[in-house]
C-alpha cells in the first residue's frame, strides 16, 4: 500500500491538513489539493491509490462538475465526504461512481478503515455512513 497515494481533494486549507495528518499516521502516502481541477493537471494516467473528495452541498449537481466527479471515478476509487443532510449530493455521488459517502463530522477510524480497504482493492460500494 505504500506505493499507492490517497489524494486528498479540499477547498478548505485545514481540513486538507487534517485529512493529511491523519493519513500518513495510519502508514498512507498522502498528496492534498484544493480541488478537482488541480488534481486532473497534477495527477498521473496511471492512478494507484484512492480519492477522497470534501464537497459542499451542491457540488456534484453543476453538469461541469459531475462530469468531472464521473471522470474521476471512472479511473480512480472516490470515497465522497459530505455534511450531515446532504442527501442530493450523497444520492448524486453513489449514482455517479463514488465507491463510499460518509457524513460530517467524521468519525475517524470509519473513514480510516475505509480508505485502507479501497486502497488495498478491498473495496465495495457502500452507502452513507
Amino acid at each position: 500500500m505504500a506505493d499507492k497515494t490517497v489524494f486528498i481533494i479540499s477547498e478548505d486549507p485545514v481540513i486538507r491538513n487534517l485529512l493529511s495528518e491523519l493519513v500518513e499516521a495510519a502508514g498512507l502516502r498522502a498528496e492534498t489539493l484544493p480541488s478537482m481541477e488541480v488534481w486532473f493537471e497534477t495527477a498521473a494516467p496511471e492512478f494507484q491509490g484512492c480519492l477522497v473528495l470534501d464537497t459542499n452541498d451542491g457540488d456534484l449537481v453543476e453538469p461541469e462538475r459531475l462530469a468531472e466527479f464521473v471522470w474521476a471515478c471512472a479511473r480512480i476509487p472516490v470515497l465522497v465526504l459530505v455534511q450531515r443532510g446532504a442527501v442530493q449530493t450523497a444520492v448524486h455521488a453513489l449514482k455517479h461512481g463514488a465507491m463510499d459517502v460518509l457524513q460530517k463530522p467524521l468519525q475517524v477510524e470509519i473513514l480510516l478503515e475505509r480508505i485502507k480497504q479501497v486502497v488495498a482493492g478491498e473495496g465495495e460500494k457502500g452507502a452513507t455512513r
